[in-house]
């Protein structure tokens, strides 16, 4: 089934340029990859930081319990 969509011309001149980054065949591919790709989990950060040497220290203006 194919659908015409209203999008505006500095939308469509966006879809042009991520159409060329993404190499696609067409647009509906490259929304389905910008949509796919907002739907991935993102990859976790746990554990990034545990090489560091030096000691966390929580600044009083950072906390909430005032």
């Amino acid at each position: 089934m194919v659908t015409t969509i209203a999008v505006g011309e500095d939308t469509l001149d966006m879809l042009r340029h991520v159409k060329l980054e993404l190499k696609t065949d067409n647009y509906d591919q490259t929304i389905r990859k910008l949509v796919l790709g907002m739907k991935k989990s993102k990859k976790s950060m746990f554990g990034k930081l545990k090489n560091i040497k030096a000691e966390f220290v929580r600044e009083k203006i950072d906390r909430f319990d005032r």
